[in-house]
């Protein structure tokens, strides 16, 4: 408006000027005339024209304004796009990584070389400053005993889990969902205090029971949903390792005693005296036999026997090392086999079994009774070098124990 109102303002002072000049020179009214029309038109053709360059401005602004929009709407896509090709490359890497630990953990079949596998690929791809899997196990169906295997730099091996910990483990147990701990007050209710960071526990489940806890401190950012997705293959291998376990006790155990049998009791034995051969040390038997267990059978049944065998195995398994074996040999008569022990000192642990089972007090059945045990001890290589004449030479000692009275303890040679 305000540019027309100049172009009209223009035309009057041209047309005054025109005026005046044609009073004064006399060009006559046909000049003036045809002056003014042309003066008339000029403004209007100038202003359609610049109309039209305003409109045709106009038009290609707002079409580089589209192009532009456009430009960024595309520009903000294709980000869009390389970031989901990112995710899903890294989904796809984490898929293929899960693939592959999954694959290497099932060629495992010891607890201690599956965490070991699973050590390595965690601190590959994972962030954090401490794990535990906390392996569970329910004791006479009342409370729960716990070994935990603990990844903080080194594999530490089987260790039992710290005190304060059993709070979120028992919790995670019953609910069987996992905990993610963050806040102060939420560390502090479980017994971690802000050092700990973060804290995610996961229950590893196999056949609706959980079989363990995982225990993780310091988790990263971007592991919470890593985790969840490698906690049910973790799971699954613990279950078989479990069952492949008991499978092999069962294979080497007696089912009454839980002893060891007779079979593998004499493999072990010669390895221990290849072993003992070859580093030059040495190694006892122990052959035990019950005292008049057949009277006990006879008077009281056989259900009441196999409680009098079961409680004499516990207190032998009580009082003897953990390199040692002790096994069901047949009927009412255990074999000790203790390596690189002398004389005296298998003569040292025969004598403390021979007073405790002494002194045990068997309750079976609505039935108490005591019971008295006779043991005859040899040893490698002071009485003998082969395995059969080691037993034997035991044995032999065990009816000298027999004939001196019973619940004594003799030694061969």
């Amino acid at each position: 408006m305000r540019g027309r109102l100049k172009y009209i303002l223009y035309f009057c002072i041209i047309v005054v000027l025109w005026g005046t000049a044609s009073y004064h020179y006399k060009t006559g009214m046909a000049y003036f005339a045809l002056f003014t029309g042309f003066l008339m038109l000029l403004p209007v053709s100038l202003i359609a024209g610049i109309n039209l360059l305003a409109s045709e401005k106009r038009t290609i602004l707002e079409g580089l304004q589209g192009k532009k929009k456009y430009l960024s709407e595309s520009t903000d896509r294709l980000k869009e796009i390389i970031q989901e090709k990112k995710y899903l490359e890294k989904k796809l890497l984490d898929l293929s990584n899960l693939y592959i630990i999954t694959k290497e953990m099932s060629f495992t079949m010891r607890f201690e070389n599956l965490f070991a596998t699973l050590k390595n690929f965690l601190e590959d791809n994972f962030s954090f400053s401490k794990l535990e899997i906390i392996l569970t196990k329910e004791d006479d169906n009342v409370s729960m005993s716990y070994i935990s295997y603990e990844i903080d730099g080194k594999l530490k091996g089987l260790i039992q889990p710290p005190e304060r910990e059993r709070s979120l483990i028992d919790f995670t147990i019953r609910s069987k969902k996992p905990v993610f701990l963050e806040k102060k007050k939420d560390l502090s209710d479980f017994g971690f205090d802000e050092s700990s960071g973060n804290v995610l526990s996961i229950p590893l489940i196999a056949r609706s029971n959980v079989i363990a806890v995982m225990l993780i401190e310091k988790i990263g950012p971007d592991d919470y949903d890593r985790f969840l997705i490698l906690a049910p293959q973790v799971a699954m291998q613990i279950d078989r390792i479990s069952l492949f376990g008991n499978v092999e006790k069962l294979s080497i155990t007696d089912g009454l005693t839980d002893a060891f049998l007779r079979r593998y009791f004499v493999e072990r034995a010669e390895e221990e005296i290849s072993r003992a051969r070859q580093y030059k040390t040495c190694l006892s038997f122990i052959m035990a036999d019950l005292d008049h267990f057949k009277k006990y059978n006879d008077t009281f049944g056989h259900l009441v026997g196999d409680a009098i065998l079961k409680d004499v195995a516990d207190i032998l398994k009580r009082n003897v090392r953990e390199i040692d074996l002790v096994a069901r040999y047949g009927g009412e008569e255990f074999c000790i086999l203790l390596p690189e022990t002398d004389k005296s000192g298998a003569y040292i642990v025969a004598e403390r079994i021979r007073k405790e089972v002494e002194a045990h007090t068997i309750k079976a059945y609505d039935e108490t009774m005591k019971i008295t045990v006779s043991m005859g001890i040899s040893c490698f290589p002071e009485d003998s070098e082969t395995r059969e004449s080691l037993i034997e030479d035991a044995d032999k000692a065990l009816y000298d124990a027999k004939r001196c009275g019973r619940n004594k303890v003799c030694l061969s040679g």
